[in-house]
């Protein structure tokens, strides 16, 4: 199948970058930078990923199909072969020799997404290359530390082996599955999502493809049940999530080739290898980086598990030497990371409970919440503690469980410690509540039955509003004082239940005083005037009689009159009318009883008659 001629440019954006080296004393370093560049980078950073990883042995073709798949994943829109480009133009991306010489060292990472649809949202696609995780002639424990970087950034595993699966691959998947399996319970990832056997330069038959793939995975599976030597390796090939696919051998041209050209390869190679490469295209959408329970993980999340795993390896020192010792190693990780989990959820809780009891010390805030309902708020807070911490506890399930029922039995404690104190303490501000309800009625009582004495003007004017206030005042305080006597609990409380307790006796009282001093007001203005229409009415009667009997009543009956008292307004007018007219009827009388007139007498003052508007408004008996 030639694709010569096809004139397609393949304009590339982004670079491999190499996201895990190896430093001088070979040690594993994470470049955290660049790994924010790819993974964080804006629309990746909130979006659903899928690392397509391809791992296996060094020298066969890794780079190769990882450029393939570059170049289709940028040409999406292809139909045919014409997105391998010109037969003599070389594929670009991941440096690719067919040399001896190993070219990429560590983890690599395509830096930019290549999108795709799938199920009506957008994957960004993430090509991911390896290198020396099974390789020989590297020690046993950069091979296990690349495996677990390599593990952390696929969803979409490739094994590249050539001619066949034999032990040697058998020993490779079993450790890679094993240190997949550490990974994921420790960060909390599904060990393995898709898993593809790519077998290179199939001879054995002459069925190639998915369907010859799919015999021969029969085949390995039944050696892997006959041997029992590789059980993870087994149970992972015997999974619905893992396929086969066979692929020719590419042609003598191919292999004396430097450039790896798509014109070099034969053309069955070509057509089954499109064939492979657009079906892990088209599929790439659907196997999205996900978490044990299934929940997808974004650019971010998995970019911050990455950062965890590289400080751990980092400040801790782990021996990775043996499969064995790398699972000791992600034990006690597991152990941290679950420890470190249970006290942020004891601590939360401890917090909450605090809360609760520093917003239930007073009377009012604490009635409003009875122990009943305090208790389901705890349990809610406490259901909702675990449920969280069960999604950051790593490991298997039955330890996650013992985790979780110790973490329970800690929550409960802290609970019924807190109920045990809160239903005394609720029981307590009933009894404060029923002393200042006592209280608060008993001056309400005392509130009416001034109000009721106090109807009648004679009553209300004998007592003044300045004097009503004093008597209120004493009665409220000797209240307080008693009620304060049996108040129970700690000192604060039993002053913010008197504070509120003689603020709603200020309101009983200075609604009352309010409602009397307008009273007071109204009962003096009549009492004025009426005393002022009787003065005016005792004149005519008075001037009409002319008779010295009844100037005389007359004068008599003005002086009781005056003699009730002065108030303001109208008051004042009618006792200074009524004196002066008394005192006019005396001198009246007084000459018409005598006959005559002296000098002295006739000069005598107003006001000599005797009475004042300084007495109290009204008198009792005296």
């Amino acid at each position: 199948m030639s694709t010569q001629g096809t004139g397609i440019q393949c304009e590339q954006d982004g670079r491999p970058v190499q996201l895990v080296r190896l430093d001088e004393k070979g040690d594993l370093i994470l470049d955290e930078e660049a790994l924010s560049r790819c993974l964080e980078q804006r629309g990746v950073g909130d979006a659903p990923i899928c690392l397509v990883s391809i791992i296996g042995e060094q020298r066969r073709g890794k780079s190769f199909l990882m450029n393939c798949l570059l170049r289709r994943l940028q040409h999406t829109e292809a139909t045919d072969a014409s997105w391998m480009g010109r037969e003599d133009e070389a594929l670009g991306g991941f440096e690719c020799t067919n040399g001896t010489v190993t070219v990429t060292r560590g983890v690599w990472m395509w830096d930019q997404p290549l999108w795709v649809q799938a199920q009506g949202r957008k994957v960004a696609v993430f090509l991911v290359d390896t290198e020396g995780c099974l390789d020989l002639q590297r020690h046993m424990e950069t091979s296990i530390k690349l495996s677990v970087f390599s593990t952390l950034l696929s969803s979409y595993w490739i094994f590249n082996i050539s001619n066949t699966f034999t032990r040697t691959e058998a020993d490779y998947l079993e450790m890679f599955i094993q240190v997949a399996k550490e990974v994921g319970e420790t960060c909390n990832l599904t060990p393995i999502q898709r898993l593809d056997l790519l077998v290179r330069d199939w001879q054995l038959s002459g069925a190639f493809g998915v369907d010859g793939g799919q015999e021969y995975l029969r085949d390995i599976t039944q050696d892997l049940e006959a041997s029992a030597e590789q059980p993870l390796t087994l149970g992972a090939l015997k999974t619905s999530s893992t396929w086969c696919y066979l692929l020719p051998h590419p042609g003598t041209g191919f292999t004396k080739s430097r450039a790896g050209t798509p014109g070099a390869v034969d053309e069955d190679f070509q057509q089954y290898l499109c064939d492979y490469i657009s079906t892990i295209m088209c599929s790439a959408g659907t196997h999205v980086r996900t978490d044990r329970a299934g929940q997808r993980l974004t650019g971010a999340q998995l970019a911050a598990r990455m950062k965890d795993v590289s400080r751990y390896l980092k400040t801790k020192r782990y021996d990775f030497s043996s499969p064995m010792k790398m699972a000791e190693a992600f034990a006690a990780i597991r152990q941290e990371l679950n420890s470190r989990a249970v006290e942020t959820a004891r601590r939360e809780y401890k917090q909450f409970v605090q809360e609760q009891d520093r917003d239930h010390q007073s009377m009012r805030s604490c009635l409003r919440e009875k122990p009943l309902e305090m208790q389901r708020q705890l349990e809610g807070k406490r259901q909702e503690l675990l449920e969280h911490c069960w999604g950051e506890l790593r490991g298997e399930d039955l330890q996650k469980q013992e985790a979780l029922k110790e973490l329970k039995q800690e929550l409960d404690r802290q609970m019924d410690k807190f109920l045990l104190v809160y239903k005394q303490r609720f029981k307590m501000m009933e009894e404060n509540k029923r002393a200042v309800e006592d209280t608060r009625r008993e001056y309400e009582q005392f509130v009416q039955k001034q109000d009721h004495d106090h109807q009648s003007m004679r009553s209300c004017l004998r007592e003044k509003p300045l004097e009503m206030q004093r008597q209120l005042e004493g009665k409220r305080q000797e209240l307080l004082e008693h009620c304060r006597g049996k108040l129970l609990g700690e000192d604060p409380q039993k002053q913010e239940a008197l504070e509120e307790l003689k603020q709603e006796l200020d309101r009983q009282m200075n609604k009352f005083l309010l409602t009397y001093k307008q009273c007071f007001k109204m009962k003096a203005a009549s009492l004025g005037l009426s005393i002022a229409g009787g003065v005016l009415a005792i004149v005519g009667t008075a001037v009409g009689v002319g008779a010295g009997v009844g100037v005389a009543v007359a004068a008599v009956t003005i002086e009781e009159a005056v003699a009730l008292g002065v108030g303001a307004g109208g008051l004042s007018f009618g006792a200074g009318v009524a004196s002066c007219f008394a005192a006019w009827c005396r001198r009246k009388v007084s000459r018409n009883t005598t006959g005559t007139n002296t000098g002295g007498q006739g000069n005598e003052r107003e006001g000599e008659d005797g009475s004042s508007d300084q007495e109290p408004l009204l008198q009792g008996d005296r």
